[in-house]
């Protein structure tokens, strides 16, 4: 039986997030997944990891209805602080608003389709409307998929922080690598969540980037080329909602 292993939620985009028990999951996705992110207020544009990958240094965690950003240096302040904007600011020297996402509004990242190289021409990507996340409600990724990468390239670390998955799903025993691409196109029961799976993830500069306990790791984007034609984990849409905890089952529909 397959099962849910872990659970995250990334309160701010491209911050580093948190490992919780328990997810509420509604239409729109994981409530309080990327609610909040950074806008370059001389662009308009949407700050990503995937070009701003000091975004990365900082975190961000839900505490008592409030989400709580604690930067390099330990300082920490609170989303609902009025300043807020203003200290994120400073500490990358670029104008920006730190802003919550608002469903009526569209906003575009910038990404290179050559993620080994950060001099490669960027090109903007319009984000879903009315969110800040990359494509899609839900990023799913399996045990299986981990360890049979890590097999077959025990020189990279395939660390699961790399890729930033809402949920990371146990398939059991005898499991291939891979294995959830399988679901594509069907439903998928989370608990009491049901999501659509759309397709594989195609995988950016993200996961090559340098983050708190993870060193840069450019030669993983050639890797997975050819181990899995850049792909890791899949994208799912919410069909219905509910809560989602840790160990709850998970079974195609």
């Amino acid at each position: 039986m397959a099962t849910v292993a872990q659970l995250w939620r990334f309160p701010v985009k491209s911050f580093q997030g948190e490992r919780v028990e328990r997810l509420e999951v509604d239409a729109r996705g994981v409530v309080g997944d990327r609610d909040w992110a950074l806008i370059d207020r001389a662009t308009g544009k949407l700050l990503s990891a995937k070009r701003h990958a000091r975004l990365f240094d900082a975190a961000a965690a839900t505490v008592d209805g409030d989400v709580v950003i604690t930067l390099p240096d330990g300082t920490e302040l609170v989303v609902s602080d009025p300043a807020a904007s203003d200290l994120l600011g400073r500490w990358l020297d670029l104008d920006v608003e730190l802003r919550h996402v608002d469903a009526g509004v569209q906003v575009g990242y910038e990404m290179t389709f050559d993620p080994p190289h950060d001099d490669a021409e960027y090109i903007e990507i319009p984000a879903p409307r009315g969110s800040f996340r990359d494509l899609a409600h839900l990023h799913l990724v399996s045990t299986a998929t981990l360890d049979g990468v890590a097999s077959a390239r025990p020189d990279l670390d395939w660390d699961v922080r790399r890729f930033r998955p809402n949920v990371v799903v146990d398939l059991g025993g005898g499991a291939e690598p891979f294995a959830e691409d399988g679901w594509s196109g069907a439903e998928v029961g989370l608990g009491a969540v049901r999501a659509h799976v759309d397709m594989p993830t195609v995988r950016c500069a993200m996961p090559l980037r340098a983050q708190p306990g993870l060193q840069r790791q450019a030669r993983l984007y050639d890797a997975l080329e050819q181990i899995h034609a850049n792909h890791l984990g899949v994208y799912a849409t919410v069909v219905s909602g509910g809560p989602l905890v840790v160990g709850d089952e998970v079974a195609p529909v």
